[in-house]
C-alpha cells in the first residue's frame, strides 16, 4: 500500500517575514544556509529580525527541506527549546508513519524531485511536488527498523567525518612539529 504525503505529513512551508517581531524578542532560527547533509545543523543564528510564527516551530522528530535547491532532509532528533524555521525552509511533521522511515524516504527521494523540476536554473520544489510524493506504508516494526537504521548510518558518516577532520590535523600537527624540530626553526643557523 503507499499514501500520498500529504495524507500521512504535517506540510508547513515557511516564510520569513521581514517585520521584526513584537515584543524585540531574540530567539534562534535555523537558515537553509544552516542545514548540512548527513543530518547535521550548523549553529542557529539569534535575532530579532523576523516575525515569530509558532507554526515555524522546530521540535524533535520535524523532517527540514530546503525549498530552494534542496539534495538532502535534515530529521531533528533532538533541538533547544524555541527553535524556529526561517523563510525557504519546509518543515514536515509525520502524523502516521515513523519519522525516521520518512526522513529516509524523502532523503531517498528528493533528487528526484528537483530533477523533474522544468523551467528554472535554480531547482524549488512546489507544494504539489511534495504533497504528491507516494510513500510505500509497511508495517509499523518494518517502518522503525528501515528508520534507524537510516538514521545510523547517517550518524556513523558524520563520526567518519568527525574522525577524518582530527587526523587532518593530527598530521598537520605531527608535520609541522617535525619539520620545526629538523630544520630546527627558532635557530640563527642559516
Amino acid at each position: 500500500m503507499r499514501k500520498k504525503l500529504k495524507d500521512i505529513a504535517d506540510i508547513k512551508f515557511c516564510l520569513a517575514s521581514a517585520s521584526k517581531n513584537e515584543n524585540e524578542q531574540k530567539v534562534k532560527w535555523i537558515t537553509p544556509a544552516n542545514l548540512l547533509e548527513n543530518n547535521v545543523i550548523a549553529n542557529s543564528s539569534l535575532d530579532n529580525q523576523y516575525k515569530i510564527d509558532d507554526n515555524a516551530k522546530i521540535f524533535p522528530k520535524d523532517i527540514i527541506v530546503k525549498r530552494i535547491n534542496p539534495s538532502f532532509v535534515n530529521y531533528i532528533d533532538t533541538i533547544e527549546n524555541n527553535v524556529y524555521a526561517s523563510g525557504n525552509l519546509i518543515v514536515i511533521k509525520s502524523k502516521a508513519v515513523d519519522a525516521k522511515y520518512l526522513a529516509y524516504f524523502l532523503n531517498k527521494k528528493i533528487n528526484r524531485i528537483t530533477k523533474s523540476c522544468v523551467g528554472s536554473t535554480i531547482p524549488a520544489i512546489g507544494r504539489n511536488d511534495l504533497e504528491e510524493i507516494s510513500i510505500p506504508i509497511l508495517p509499523p516494526n518494518q517502518q522503525k527498523a528501515v528508520g534507524e537504521i537510516w538514521y545510523c548510518n547517517t550518524n556513523l558518516q558524520k563520526l567518519k567525518e568527525h574522525l577524518a577532520a582530527l587526523e587532518r590535523v593530527k598530521v598537520k600537527y605531527f608535520l609541522d612539529t617535525y619539520i620545526k624540530t629538523e630544520i630546527g626553526e627558532g635557530n640563527n643557523d642559516r
